[in-house]
C-alpha cells in the first residue's frame, strides 16, 4: 500500500460557536462509565471533546497519517479526542472518539429516531446508501446508572481508519440516544479500543476494529500507540508502528491486566514534591483516553491540592479548585515500577469562575482503582501491545 503525506484538517464546521464542555461534563462522563460514587467528598458528575492524527505502518517503508485538531474548552482545556474514520462505499467521514476504555464501534446513523434538532452537529451513516453495508441479527447497547443510553442494530462494512482498509467491519448503528448522548455534540460516535470482554453486541460479540487488524494481519507489530498533545499540538494514534522520535526517554513495558476488559495497570506508589508515597500494593489504575480526569483515591487527592496555597474542596462547585496564579507541585504517578511525572499545564481542567480553576485530579469515589485519563496521558506517550499484552509508557518532555 503506497504511502501518504500528512494532511491537515481545518477546523470542523459541524461544532457549534461556543462549544464549552466542562468539569462537571468531564466529571460526570468518568461517574457514568465506571459507576461511581463520591467517597469522602461529594461532587457531581458528565462527558466531553478534542481531535487527532492517526498513523499507520504496514511495514518500514509505508507511512499514513491523518491530521488532528483538538477540540477545547477555552484556551488550555482539551477535553476529548476524535478522529475521521471512513465508512461504507462509497465512504462518509465520522469524527469518532478513539477510546481505550470502551470496546463498541458504534456511530450516529439515519435512522436515529427524533433527533432532527441536532444532526447538523453530526455526520451521520446511511447504511442503505453503501453498497458494501450487511445488515446482521446483532443488537447492541450501552447503559449507564443515571439512566443515560444507546442501542441499535448492527450492520457489517467496509471501514478506513489511517490508510488501513478493514472489511466486514461490524458497525453499532444507533437507533436511539438518550438527551445525553444527542447533547454531545463533540463526536459521531466511538471506536473502541480496550478488549473484546467490553463489546456489547447481542447475541454474540463482534470483533473490534484492532482484533480484524491484528486477524487479517493488516498490522505488524500488534500494537496501537497514542500521542495526545497539550492544547493545540499535534496528536496522534499509530497503528502497527512505534514512532521512537516522540521522546527521547526509554519505553519501558508493564504488565497488564485485562480480565476486566481494561486495559489495565499496577500503580503503587506517587510523589508529591519528590516525596515519595507507597500505596496499597494491590492499587491498580485503568489507562483510558476516553475519561478526561485522572481519578485517584482521596488520600493522593488530598495530598496533591494540600501543596497548593489556596487550593480547597468546593461543595458548591462540586469539586477541588485552586486559584488561577497557584503553583502546581511536581507530580509523579506510578505505572508498574516506573514513576511518571504528570506536565503542569496539564493539570487545570476548567475555568471555576472566581479566579478559580477546577484541578484536573479528582477523587475516584468508592471505585477501588484508579482512572488514569487524558490529563495524564498527555505526559506520556504510550504503546498499547494487544499481541503480547503489555503496554509500553515513555515520559514525555514537550
Amino acid at each position: 500500500m503506497s504511502g501518504s503525506r500528512l494532511h491537515q484538517l481545518s477546523r470542523p464546521d459541524r461544532y457549534r460557536t461556543g462549544y464549552r464542555p466542562s468539569f462537571y461534563s468531564a466529571y460526570a462522563r468518568a461517574a457514568k462509565r465506571y459507576g461511581f460514587e463520591a467517597g469522602r467528598y461529594s461532587g457531581f458528575a458528565f462527558r466531553n471533546n478534542k481531535v487527532v492524527q492517526v498513523r499507520s505502518f504496514h511495514d518500514r517503508s509505508t507511512h499514513h497519517e491523518v491530521a488532528a485538531e483538538s477540540i477545547q474548552n477555552g484556551a488550555l482545556y482539551n477535553m476529548e479526542y476524535v478522529v475521521p474514520v471512513s465508512i461504507g462505499t462509497p465512504p462518509v467521514t465520522l469524527h469518532l472518539d478513539f477510546d481505550t476504555g470502551s470496546s463498541d464501534l458504534w456511530v450516529w446513523s439515519s435512522e436515529i429516531a427524533g433527533a432532527h434538532q441536532y444532526r447538523e452537529q453530526h455526520r451521520v451513516y446511511h447504511p442503505h446508501r453503501s453498497s458494501t453495508a450487511e445488515h446482521t441479527n446483532g443488537k447492541w447497547e450501552i447503559s449507564y446508572g443515571d439512566g443515560s443510553s444507546a442501542s441499535g442494530d448492527v450492520y457489517t462494512d467496509n471501514v478506513h481508519v489511517a490508510g488501513i482498509h478493514i472489511q466486514g467491519q461490524a458497525v453499532e448503528v444507533a437507533h436511539h440516544l438518550s438527551s445525553a448522548f444527542l447533547k454531545d455534540g463533540g463526536n459521531d460516535g466511538l471506536l473502541g479500543l480496550a478488549w473484546p470482554k467490553l463489546n456489547t453486541v447481542q447475541p454474540h460479540r463482534v470483533a473490534t476494529p484492532m482484533q480484524n487488524m491484528m486477524e487479517k494481519g493488516l498490522i505488524n507489530p500488534p500494537v496501537f500507540t497514542v500521542k495526545l498533545g497539550h492544547g493545540s499540538e499535534p496528536s496522534f494514534y499509530s497503528f502497527g508502528y512505534i514512532d521512537h522520535t516522540v521522546t527521547p526517554h526509554e519505553i519501558v513495558y508493564h504488565h497488564i491486566d485485562n480480565s476486566k476488559g481494561f486495559w489495565e495497570v499496577a500503580s503503587t506508589a506517587y510523589a508529591v514534591n519528590r516525596q515519595h508515597r507507597r500505596r496499597n500494593q494491590n492499587n491498580t489504575a485503568i489507562l483510558d483516553t476516553g475519561t478526561t480526569l485522572c481519578l485517584v483515591h482521596d488520600d493522593v487527592v488530598e495530598q496533591i491540592y494540600h501543596q497548593i496555597p489556596g487550593a480547597r474542596y468546593s461543595n458548591r462547585r462540586g469539586g477541588w479548585i485552586y486559584p488561577h496564579h497557584a503553583k502546581v507541585p511536581e507530580i509523579h504517578l506510578a505505572i508498574g515500577h516506573t514513576m511518571y511525572r504528570l506536565n503542569a499545564v496539564d493539570f487545570p481542567c476548567s475555568n471555576a469562575g472566581d479566579g478559580l480553576n477546577f484541578g484536573g485530579i479528582q477523587s475516584r469515589g468508592n471505585l477501588d482503582y484508579d482512572i488514569f485519563g487524558d490529563v495524564f496521558l498527555k505526559s506520556l506517550y504510550v504503546v498499547f501491545n494487544q499481541g503480547e499484552k503489555k503496554v509500553g509508557v515513555a515520559q514525555r518532555d514537550d
